[in-house]
């Protein structure tokens, strides 16, 4: 036989009155084991649900971190485009600087000691998608920083340059090298037979004849300490120009410039004459090194001796 429940129910209001129902006890257990199928169901569907819910938001919050990844790869990239477009710009402009300077002063091409990690932008970039972030940007910002290296150096490299070339300007530009008039070689450097006293005496200049009042111009740039009239030399101007070279000009007929006045390298100090100690129209030009007069034709680039003209 079946077994059966007896669920006996009491009214509060009527004691008295008991109301009793059989259930069968299979559809008890149907009825539990209904509850625990639906409980576990109901377990198993939230705990998907929410594993779903925790899911979607780390998948957007993925999303965000990728979108400020890309912002942020897109800020290095600039970067990093800018610091190699610095370095291109600064190469070209050492390459121009190194080619000025050995055509204009024939100096031996020196390079300056450079060295350090060699990074290639275009290798690092391709691998984003193959690095974890972390190493990647570990990477990226040693490369920049390798960047800013090479830029430093280029920059010390530049300077040493600029200041090399200002250097050997400032000397060349105060180095007597031009010729002082336009004219013949009258009397050279050295020993001869003075026109004065028949005697062999020796020449502290270089004659250069040429027009009464011709423009006589300064060799080199440098200040005037002498402009006036001196036993010998008639009117003379004496520059100094730095260096330890000073040249003299006798024998003017006119003094253009002043004591004190600064003058450059082909400018017009005066006027050729036969003052003082003259035979005739001519300028009488002295180099001095350290107060030791040298022989002027060394510092004349376009030598023409009296005998070949």
């Amino acid at each position: 036989m079946k077994r059966k429940l007896t669920l006996m129910i009491f009214d509060d209001d009527n004691l008295g009155k008991v109301k009793t129902r059989k259930i069968d006890l299979s559809v008890i257990k149907a009825i539990s084991i209904a509850a625990i199928l639906f409980v576990v169901i109901s377990s198993v569907s939230f705990y998907l649900l929410f594993d779903l819910y925790s899911e979607r938001q780390l998948m957007l919050s993925y999303k965000k971190e990728n979108e400020l990844l890309k912002l942020k790869i897109a800020e290095y990239a600039d970067e990093v485009d800018e610091i190699q477009s610095k370095i291109v710009s600064i190469d070209k402009l050492e390459n121009q600087v190194r080619t000025m300077a050995s055509k204009s002063l024939k100096t031996k091409k020196v390079d300056l000691a450079v060295g350090g990690r060699e990074v290639d932008l275009l290798r690092d970039f391709s691998a984003v998608a193959e690095r974890k972030e972390k190493q990647f940007f570990e990477d990226l910002n040693e490369t920049l920083m390798a960047l800013d290296t090479q830029l430093e150096k280029r920059e010390k490299s530049l300077a040493e340059l600029v200041n090399f070339l200002e250097e050997q300007k400032l000397t060349m530009m105060a180095t007597p090298s031009i010729k002082p008039v336009d004219g013949w070689y009258s009397s050279e450097f050295g020993y001869r037979i003075s026109p004065f006293t028949g005697r062999r005496t020796f020449h502290e200049g270089l004659d250069i004849a040429a027009n009464y009042g011709s423009p006589v111009k300064a060799t080199a740039n440098g200040i005037v300490i002498h402009a006036g009239y001196k036993p010998g030399y008639g009117r003379l101007v004496t520059i100094d120009h730095g260096f330890g070279y000073v040249t003299r000009y006798g024998h003017n007929s006119k003094i253009l410039v002043n004591v004190g006045d600064r003058v450059k390298k082909g400018e017009v100090i005066s006027k050729v004459g036969n003052t003082g100690r003259s035979t005739g129209p001519h300028c009488h030009y002295e180099v001095l090194i350290n107060g030791i007069p040298v022989n002027p034709l060394k510092f004349i680039n376009d030598i023409k001796l009296a005998s070949n003209q």
